[in-house]
């Protein structure tokens, strides 16, 4: 079983932030990753991160959660070795990183001015890969380059703990217009014994 998630992380965010610009809000319940269908949680680092199931995070979604300060956003999806990482300000992506292993196990797509830490983890990464076999590899290690360049600037990396956390440190999020329906349907079948 692999990973297919993509999560955002605000500096500086609160779980406020982060439910008024993506449409949730809070249960006060616990969870963790990936159990969870939207786990949440402040960062020691500062930053506040969501993390969703699979490629739910668009740009649409980054660029209005970056109107409330700078954001990073990365997707991973284990099964066909396909990952990024997004860089956004200000409602608009800043930089962006892609592997996809489909085309090469050495494909990356550097967009932007991407932070100064992608040069070292690059040439760490792609050494590794050279060193297994390069190509004909039985794995895939430039598929950790977009990971690792956002776990470098926001302190998360998803299949990582969080050094510093106390406890799960996750409170899981639920999308407002679920409630929405769900007191609706409520309302309209509570009417109906009338």
């Amino acid at each position: 079983m692999g990973y297919s998630l993509s999560w955002a992380a605000l500096k500086g965010g609160t779980v406020q932030t982060a439910c008024a610009a993506l449409g949730l809000r809070a249960t006060g319940k616990s969870g963790k990753i990936p159990r969870s269908k939207i786990p949440g949680a402040v960062l020691p680092t500062g930053w506040y991160v969501v993390v969703f199931k699979r490629r739910e995070l668009r740009n649409g979604v980054l660029a209005r959660l970056s109107r409330s300060g700078e954001v990073i956003g990365c997707f991973v999806e284990d099964h066909v070795m396909v990952s990024w990482a997004s860089g956004w300000r200000e409602g608009r992506r800043v930089w962006a990183v892609v592997h996809d292993c489909e085309k090469g196990r050495f494909h990356l797509d550097v967009k932007g001015q991407a932070p100064a830490e992608l040069k070292g983890i690059t040439e760490e990464l792609f050494a590794k890969q050279r060193a297994s076999g390069g190509e004909q590899a039985d794995v895939d290690y430039v598929y950790d380059v977009p990971a690792e360049l956002a776990k470098n600037v926001t302190g998360f990396r998803h299949d990582e703990s969080i050094p510093g956390a106390v406890g799960t440190g996750f409170e899981l999020l639920e999308r407002r217009h679920f409630w929405r329906t769900a007191a609706l349907i409520g309302r309209l079948f509570g009417r109906q014994g009338d």
